[in-house]
């Protein structure tokens, strides 16, 4: 079971991309492409670079809009695609310099727009410490929380969940247990207030996980929503990393 999880997770990677991201384009790719000569061409050369590092279009255009707002970063015409790379950093070994921050914090105020609900989740650490909370926004994943979130409770769970993966449900390092009041058996889709057990897909990864037992779900699989608000959940006492064991590449 584990050698089967551990070729899917491969293949997983070249073939599904994070609810936020997509697939990024090969290292170099854009490095290769000149400065934009006007501003208009800076412009579209900044949004197609920001795209290829996996945003969303719609993300990154709202990324550029908010590098062009004078009362914020105020980037200067010609200089969009420059700052850009400069906020990507290394990104072909993963060594983002503030570009995935300032994407998730664009995307978190475009769902305040939207007129999304705020939604909050119980985290009870694996150590019997004080439980946390972290508040998220209705569609958003537990592994989004951890990956985007703003507030104390999501650095702190940052520090628990690894999210090796990037969200493509291909590892098991989101690994929770879901609370025994915010779980019901019989709920396969997760549809209202409770969670249900995992799919067969999603199993197959917690196979891997470190101690799964009935209500074991990945992060990235538990999608929030107003009558999930006060879902609680509890960490386990450590996680089983699958690129490191099988020594996959975490970023694809």
């Amino acid at each position: 079971a584990m050698l089967h999880a551990a070729r899917r997770a491969r293949g997983s990677l070249a073939s599904r991309a994070a609810p936020r991201r997509q697939q990024p384009v090969a290292a170099g790719a854009a490095r290769a492409a000149p400065y934009a000569s006007s501003a208009s061409d800076d412009e579209a050369s900044a949004l197609a670079f920001i795209v290829e590092r996996g945003y969303e279009p719609r993300l990154a255009s709202a990324v550029i809009a908010t590098l062009k707002d004078p009362s914020g970063w105020g980037a200067r015409d010609g200089e969009l695609l420059k700052t850009a790379e400069q906020l990507a950093g290394a990104w072909e070994i993963g060594a983002d310099a503030g570009l995935g921050a300032l994407a998730a914090a664009v995307e978190r105020e475009m769902a305040e727009t939207a007129g999304k609900a705020p939604v909050s989740v119980v985290i009870y650490p694996a150590s019997g410490e004080r439980p946390f909370t972290v508040n998220a926004l209705e569609g958003q994943t537990l592994r989004d929380v951890c990956e985007s979130g703003v507030d104390g409770g999501a650095r702190i769970l940052r520090e628990y969940l690894e999210c090796a993966c990037s969200g493509v449900m291909a590892c098991s390092t989101c690994h929770v247990y879901v609370r025994e009041d915010w779980f019901d058996p019989a709920n396969a889709g997760d549809s209202g207030g409770k969670l249900g057990p995992a799919s067969e897909e999603e199993q197959d990864m917690l196979d891997l996980a470190f101690e799964p037992n009935e209500r074991s779900r990945l992060g990235c699989q538990i999608v929030l929503s107003r009558e999930k608000d006060g879902l609680a959940v509890s960490l386990p006492p450590g996680a089983h990393n699958l690129f490191d064991e099988f020594g996959g590449d975490r970023d694809m």
